[in-house]
């Protein structure tokens, strides 16, 4: 069934708290971004984005206010790209932007799309850029293809992407909320609210998957095992005794549900595993933590647990008292939720968006590809991990000046005798 693009959507369920959550500081947007190997042009790169919003109507929207809930209506304002500035995975200002929930941004030969959580998630972005960098290669003359991996302009859209697939597989019978502890907070000197540190490194995919194979472990697992270590060993080691260090660590991992229950759908559908443990000693190993995080992420990957975690936060929205409770109250109890299920749970957010994938025909003109998480005031440094072809891709964000940690993370691979090319925004420069 086709949509119209005229039509209006209501959020989705992930999507209803961010808008209540959001502000200068816990931002809750995210990139990915796409190096050329040649300088972008602004000019067809404009029409290449006009070219692809008609194929995408859930993100030529604004948000409105509704009596009970936000909604999403059609935009006609129009779109415009904007030049990258050093900011990264800044607030999305409405009034500046037309009223749009994410932005195109060029650099020399960079294209980025930045997205305010609400209208997706990585794997809807991903698809989006997808679309653009094709549409933009078209109009600049390049013979490429899109394989039936590309959605194209040519397109129409249908229904099955824009459903909201949490309310979809929700299970009134497997809802029960299990209370946590609040999380381990990674410290160090805050950086200014319009400031966002950015560290990536990239290795080679093989050679990374040749060292988390020989531990049995998955590449999530590896590097969520490992990031834990960084954090017991930059922060918590030997200071055990005093109170703060006494929180556990977890490491929030989100997952795409797609891999795990059918949907087509564009928007937010993802859910989450982390790791869970007191670092109370001074003697953890590595190796402890490898066999920490696979137990963890065993536990919390199961479909029954899946669907737990996802039916909790959609009998949070379905409780009858805040279904019928006016917007401008609803919001406030939106804020109390959060804080009850969401950032002051986590130590940071480690999100691995995969293998992303271009056509044949498209690869000779597409260098890098690189994605980044906001970073805010609890969860003062986040992860997010790709690979394109050879390359992987791990881009640490932060909200705080110090860079001990993406050190000691990348040291670790040096020590193993993998390269690792790294670059910054360095943000200092800016402080």
């Amino acid at each position: 069934m086709s949509v119209k693009t005229t039509d209006w959507f209501r959020l989705d369920n992930s999507g209803k708290i961010f808008p209540e959550v959001s502000n200068q500081r816990e931002t809750n947007t995210f990139r990915v971004q796409v190096a050329l190997t040649e300088e972008v042009d602004p000019d067809i790169l404009q029409m290449a984005t006009l070219g692809i919003l008609d194929r995408y109507p859930m993100f030529k929207v604004r948000m409105k206010h509704g009596f009970f809930w936000n909604y999403l209506d059609y935009n006609t304002k129009p779109f415009q790209i904007q030049k990258m500035s050093h900011e990264v995975c800044s607030a999305l200002n409405p009034r500046e932007n037309n009223c749009y929930l994410f932005k195109v941004l060029y650099r020399n030969n960079l294209i980025a799309i930045e997205m305010f959580h609400s209208l997706a998630d990585g794997g809807g972005v991903v698809m989006l850029l997808q679309s653009l960098v094709y549409e933009y290669l078209k109009l600049k003359g390049y013979d490429v293809s899109p394989d039936n991996i590309i959605k194209t302009k040519y397109e129409r859209p249908v229904e099955e992407e824009y459903e909201d697939a949490n309310s979809k597989y929700y299970n009134a019978k497997n809802r029960k909320h299990v209370p946590e502890q609040r999380a381990y907070r990674i410290k160090g000197t805050m950086l200014p609210d319009n400031l966002t540190g950015l560290i990536s490194g990239t290795m080679n995919t093989n050679e990374i998957l040749e060292l988390v194979r020989s531990k049995e472990l998955t590449m999530t697992e590896y590097f969520a095992g490992l990031m834990m270590h960084v954090i017991y060993n930059t922060q918590i080691r030997y200071r055990t005794h005093l109170k703060g260090n006494q929180a556990p660590v977890k490491i929030f991992v989100p997952v795409n549900l797609r891999k795990h229950f059918p949907s087509e759908t564009l928007r937010n559908f993802s859910n989450f595993v982390k790791t869970n443990m007191v670092m109370s000693r001074d003697d953890i190993t590595l190796e402890e933590l490898f066999d920490h995080a696979k137990q963890e992420f065993k536990n919390g990957m199961t479909k029954e647990e899946l669907i737990r975690k996802m039916s909790e936060n959609v009998a949070f929205e379905k409780n009858v008292f805040l279904r019928f409770m006016p917007y401008f109250i609803k919001r406030y109890a939106l804020k109390i939720g959060y804080n009850m299920l969401g950032m002051k749970l986590n130590t940071m957010s480690l999100t691995n968006i995969g293998k992303v994938v271009f056509p044949k025909s498209m690869e000779p003109y597409i260098f890098d590809v690189t994605a980044a998480v906001y970073s805010g005031k609890y969860n003062t440094v986040n992860c997010a991990i790709l690979s394109y072809r050879d390359k992987l891709k791990i881009s640490f964000s932060r909200s705080i000046l110090e860079t001990n940690m993406e050190r000691e993370f990348f040291r670790h691979f040096t020590d193993k005798g993998i390269d690792v090319s790294i670059e910054s925004n360095f943000v200092e420069e800016f402080v």
